[in-house]
């Protein structure tokens, strides 16, 4: 494997100097491995040089907000880096085992070994938190989604939920694929709020909303379809389903998919993250 230009995350040498001359140091090999990343990762990694605002527009996403997310993100892939609030830990290591099943053949020993260290102390500093400061950390995550779902009233609109249990542990963790529900509404809050009191007494776990993409010009119903379609294209069927009404909105997807159909069609990212809500 050749060295890698990046500036803003280490690079080093000049891209296609031959491996004997300019090895690469396993940080460098995960920064490779970032930089063929497909998703949102991969996308904010090749933009390092760009201010989160810019990267947003050239995304076309609503708020900079993933930006300050994806570049902790890859801190933690990179260094360790420790991250704060139980739900977006959670998401950071799951990012960190699929990082991990991405390099697998493909990173040196020294390099897999960086990586597996590198979750073992985001890992290490969520379970060595003090209780109360646990307990605000949740508090600050569970107000940022209240906020979310203001932000969201009287938006039409694409809408992508899940549960913890299935992003964090993938049905296909070679594809990265899990169970995610795709659907529309006129008001993407609202709906949100009646999924999360239908689920409450049948789900253990908060409902985990993870993408909303705005109508625009084009109808809900219109993008929804679209959307089922191209998943059903794309082989991402719900594997789970067992008649023609039952789990018709789920697929075996992932959120990196979504946002390819979403820049396919045009639409404009609007909430891209993962805020989890459960009726009290």
């Amino acid at each position: 494997m050749s060295a890698i230009e990046h500036p803003g995350f280490g690079g080093a040498a000049d891209i296609g100097a031959p491996l004997s001359e300019t090895p690469l140091t396993p940080r460098q090999e995960l920064e490779a491995l970032l930089l063929t990343d497909k998703g949102r990762l991969g996308d904010v990694f090749n933009r390092a040089g760009l201010e989160p605002e810019q990267v947003a527009a050239d995304l076309n996403v609503s708020s900079p907000a993933f930006v300050y997310n994806q570049r902790r993100t890859i801190d933690a892939i990179l260094d360790g880096r420790p991250v704060q609030g139980p739900v977006y830990r959670r998401q950071v290591l799951a990012t960190l085992r699929t990082q991990q099943a991405r390099g697998r053949g493909i990173l040196s020993p020294e390099a897999a070994e960086l990586l597996a260290k590198n979750r073992a102390a985001v890992e290490a500093a969520g379970a060595d938190e003090d209780s109360v400061q646990a307990a605000e950390e949740a508090a600050a995550e569970e107000r940022e989604a209240g906020n979310t779902l203001v932000a969201l009233e009287g938006v039409s609109g694409v809408y992508a939920f899940s549960y913890g249990w299935y992003l964090e542990s993938p049905l296909d963790p070679g594809r990265g694929n899990t169970l995610i529900k795709v659907g529309m509404s006129a008001n993407v809050a609202e709906r949100v709020r009646q999924h999360t009191r239908s689920a409450r007494a049948h789900i253990p776990e908060p409902l985990a909303l993870i993408r909303v993409y705005e109508a625009g010009v084009h109808g809900a119903d219109y993008l929804e379809q679209a959307f089922h379609a191209l998943l059903h294209a794309a082989g991402h069927d719900n594997p789970r389903r067992t008649g023609r009404e039952v789990g018709v909105e789920w697929f075996l997807t992932n959120a990196d998919f979504l946002d390819t159909i979403a820049r396919t069609i045009g639409l404009r990212t609007i909430y891209s993250g993962r805020s989890e809500f459960m009726q009290s």
